[in-house]
C-alpha cells in the first residue's frame, strides 16, 4: 500500500441502514451493499426509520427524502437531535437534483448527497470514505476524562461524584451560561457501538419525561473524540437506599417520598415509558430550593411502550432485563406489560419500607449469595406477599389494602401510577407517627436489599436475565 493510500475498511463491522419507500429501489440497493460485505437493514418509511434506529445499532443511514407521511428530511432532523455527524453519518439519496434541496440538506446535517438514478460504484466509495472519516473521528483520543477536561467546549468537568450503569458522573459547570450541571460519561471499556446506543437510548427515553420529580436530560452528544455524555440537572441530596440505612420510615414519610415517585411514573406512563427498574437505589430525595423533592432516576433500561421490535429482540431471544427482586410476575416472561409493572415494583418498595424486606426473597439469601432470579420469578409469579401487619402490627388496613393491590398478580387488577398516588395519601392520612418497628434494629443491608455479604455500597445489580438467548444490556 502506497503512503497517500486510504487504511482499508472491513465492510463487516459496519451496519447500513437504507430507507426508502420504493420497494425495488430499496431492495436492489441493499442486496447490492450485502454483496459488498456490509450488514443492511432496511426501513420502508420515516417513521420505521427512527425506529430502527432506536433499537439498533447503525452506522451510516442511507435515506430517500421523498416520501408519504415523515420526509427524509424530517427523519434527518430528528436524528440531528440526538446524533451527530460523526456519531451517525447520513447520506440522502434523492431524485432531487436541485441545488438548493442539497443545500437544505447538508444544512440539516446530512454527510453527504447523491441523485438518483444511483450509480452504485459511486455510492459505495462515497459510503467507505464516510465510514473511514467517522470512525477515525469516533476513536481520536485526547487523553482520559476526568476533572479538567471539556467536553464540547462547553461543559468543563470537575469532581467525580457518581457511577451509573456504564458512565461516570461528574459535576460540572456549563461554561456559557455559568450554570451547574452533573454530566454523565460513558465509560471505557464499554465505548462500542452498541453501548453508545444504550446510552443514546437512556438520554431520550430520559427527555420524554417532562415531570418535576423526574430527573431532567438537558442535552447530550459524542465529542469529535468519540466521548458519549449526557447532561442532567445536578441533584444536592442523597437516595433512598440511603435514607432506608440510617432508620425507619414512618408512613407518612413512605407516602411523602413514594407519591410523588408514582406521579412522575404516571407521567412516564403518559408519554409512553416504562422505567422498568424502580428500586431505593433510583429514588433520589434531592434538596431543592423550595424543600425536598424526590426525583426518579436512570431512564437507562426504560422501554418505550409500543417498540415491539425491541420487546421481541429482548424476549424472543430470551432476555429480560431489570433487578429480579422488584419485578413484576409478567416482566419474568415472554409477553407485553405496560406501566403498571412499574407499579408493581413500587407495591414491592412499599412492602420493604414498612415490613424491612421484600416480600419474596429465595433462600440463596440465606447462604450469603444473592437472590436466585429463577426461584424470584417462581415467587412473583404464584406465591402471595406475606400480610404486612405481621411484621408491622400498626400497619392501616387501608394502606395494608393498598400495597396487596400493587402487589397483584394479574396487571389488570393493579391500580395505575396515578391511582397510586392518590390513594397513597388517603391511606396514610390519620396513621400514627409512630410505629411498632422503629424499636426494634434497622435491617441489615444484605437482609433488607439481598445484596451479597460484605459488598461495599451498591444497589441491587439491574441483571440480564437469561431464559435463552442474547443478551440486552441491562446495567
Amino acid at each position: 500500500m502506497t503512503g497517500g493510500s486510504a487504511p482499508p475498511l472491513d465492510p463487516g463491522g459496519f451496519t447500513l441502514l437504507v430507507v426508502d419507500d420504493v420497494d425495488d429501489n430499496r431492495d436492489l440497493l441493499s442486496r447490492w451493499l450485502k454483496k459488498r460485505g456490509f450488514e443492511v437493514a432496511t426501513a420502508a418509511s420515516g417513521a420505521e426509520a427512527l425506529d430502527v434506529v432506536a433499537r439498533r445499532s447503525i452506522d451510516l443511514v442511507i435515506l430517500d427524502v421523498t416520501m408519504p407521511g415523515m420526509s427524509g428530511l424530517e427523519v434527518l432532523r430528528e436524528l440531528r437531535k440526538v446524533s451527530g455527524a460523526a456519531d451517525l453519518p447520513v447520506i440522502m439519496a434523492t431524485a432531487r437534483a436541485r441545488s438548493e434541496h442539497m443545500v437544505e440538506a447538508l444544512d440539516l446535517g446530512a454527510n453527504d448527497y447523491v441523485t438518483k438514478p444511483i450509480d452504485f460504484p459511486v455510492l459505495h466509495a462515497r459510503v467507505l470514505a464516510t465510514l473511514r472519516t467517522t470512525t477515525r473521528a469516533r476513536r481520536r483520543s485526547s487523553g482520559p476524562v476526568g476533572p479538567g477536561t471539556v467536553l464540547d467546549g462547553r461543559y468543563a468537568l470537575d469532581a467525580k461524584i457518581g457511577e451509573g450503569g456504564f458512565g461516570a458522573v461528574y459535576r460540572a459547570l456549563h461554561r456559557e451560561l455559568q450554570r451547574a450541571v452533573a454530566v454523565k460519561v460513558l465509560r471505557a471499556p464499554h465505548v462500542d457501538a452498541d453501548s453508545i446506543a444504550r446510552f443514546r437510548r437512556e438520554g431520550i427515553n430520559a427527555c420524554r419525561v417532562t415531570h418535576p420529580n423526574a430527573l431532567a436530560m438537558l442535552d447530550s452528544g459524542i465529542t469529535d473524540q468519540g466521548v458519549a455524555y449526557l447532561v442532567m440537572e445536578l441533584l444536592d441530596g442523597h437516595t433512598l437506599e440511603h435514607e432506608m440505612e440510617q432508620g425507619w420510615l414512618t408512613f407518612a414519610r413512605c407516602a411523602e417520598i413514594l407519591a410523588p415517585v408514582c406521579e412522575a411514573l404516571a407521567a412516564a406512563h403518559e408519554a409512553g415509558i416504562v422505567h422498568r427498574d424502580i428500586k431505593p437505589g433510583n429514588i433520589f430525595l434531592h434538596r431543592g430550593p423550595h424543600g425536598e423533592q424526590p426525583k426518579v432516576l436512570d431512564f437507562g433500561i426504560a422501554k418505550l411502550m409500543g417498540a415491539s421490535m425491541l420487546e421481541q429482540r429482548i424476549t424472543v431471544e430470551g432476555w429480560i432485563v431489570g433487578t429480579p427482586a422488584y419485578m413484576a410476575p409478567e416482566r419474568f416472561g415472554a409477553g407485553g406489560y405496560d406501566g403498571r409493572s412499574d407499579v408493581y415494583a413500587v407495591g414491592v418498595l412499599l412492602h420493604q419500607l414498612i415490613a424491612g424486606d421484600v416480600p419474596f426473597s429465595s433462600p440463596a439469601r440465606g447462604q450469603g449469595t444473592l437472590d436466585d432470579p429463577i426461584a424470584l420469578a417462581a415467587m412473583h409469579g404464584h406465591q402471595a406477599p406475606p400480610p404486612l401487619r405481621g411484621f408491622e402490627p400498626d400497619t392501616p388496613a387501608a394502606l395494608e389494602a393498598l400495597v396487596l393491590r400493587a402487589l397483584a398478580k394479574r396487571p389488570t387488577d393493579r391500580p395505575t401510577a396515578a391511582e397510586l398516588a392518590h390513594e397513597l395519601r388517603a391511606a396514610v392520612a390519620g396513621a400514627p407517627a409512630a410505629r411498632s418497628m422503629m424499636s426494634r434494629p434497622v435491617p441489615t443491608r444484605d437482609r433488607r436489599a439481598g445484596r451479597e455479604r460484605g459488598e461495599r455500597g451498591g444497589t441491587l445489580p439491574t441483571l440480564p436475565l437469561r431464559v435463552g438467548g442474547v443478551a440486552e444490556d441491562g446495567e
